[in-house]
């Protein structure tokens, strides 16, 4: 089954998918352009990003309180056309992180079972698509541009708005993952 198969049959709510997306592909730019650790990503782990992103809430179809669980398994279980079955997993561990616990090898069977870089690369992008979807939390489509800067202690994420300071406090929770990744605070300011 293909990706966009699998977000038709499963996506309850499109504008968000679509919202996520745009600003983790908005967050993986500024980052790519300004952290050590992102200057490496892929046009095919930048697939994995989209797809993650666009999926990470089809999990509702199951159950609303483990629904980021439900997104992965959905997403092994139904398979990504174009993507092999190291693959899919990779995305669906991405689509999974987006909220609940970090990346745990001693809890969470499907990713104690990638590769060191398979983990690397769930926990650079699933960190993403978790801030992403923090991001749109207000459901306003209120980030226009973001650019970053790497200090040894932090990442500044400058956010242009709409002309006011939009409610962060849900990105201010979905940063922790990002933190964890990069070892570094991360700090948003608005220009």
């Amino acid at each position: 089954m293909n990706k966009l198969s699998v977000y038709e049959k499963y996506c309850k709510n499109e504008e968000h998918a679509k919202e996520v997306e745009k600003y983790a592909l908005m967050i993986l730019s500024a980052l790519k352009d300004a952290v050590e650790a992102y200057k490496n990503i892929t046009e095919r782990e930048t697939l994995y990003l989209q797809i993650a992103a666009l999926l990470h809430d089809i999990g509702y179809v199951v159950e609303k309180k483990s629904h980021h669980k439900h997104a992965m398994n959905l997403i092994i279980q139904e398979g990504l056309e174009g993507l092999d079955n190291e693959e899919t997993k990779v995305t669906a561990n991405i689509a999974r992180y987006h909220r609940g616990s970090l990346p745990d090898e001693t809890k969470h069977e499907i990713y104690k079972n990638l590769t060191p870089q398979q983990k690397n690369t769930v926990q650079l992008l699933g960190s993403i698509v978790r801030l992403a979807d923090g991001f749109d939390k207000p459901h306003k489509n209120l980030i226009l541009r973001m650019e970053a800067k790497e200090t040894p202690d932090e990442v500044n994420l400058y956010l242009k708005t709409i002309g006011f300071k939009p409610n962060l406090n849900m990105a201010e929770k979905k940063k922790d993952m990002l933190e964890h990744t990069l070892q570094k605070k991360i700090n948003f300011i608005f220009v």
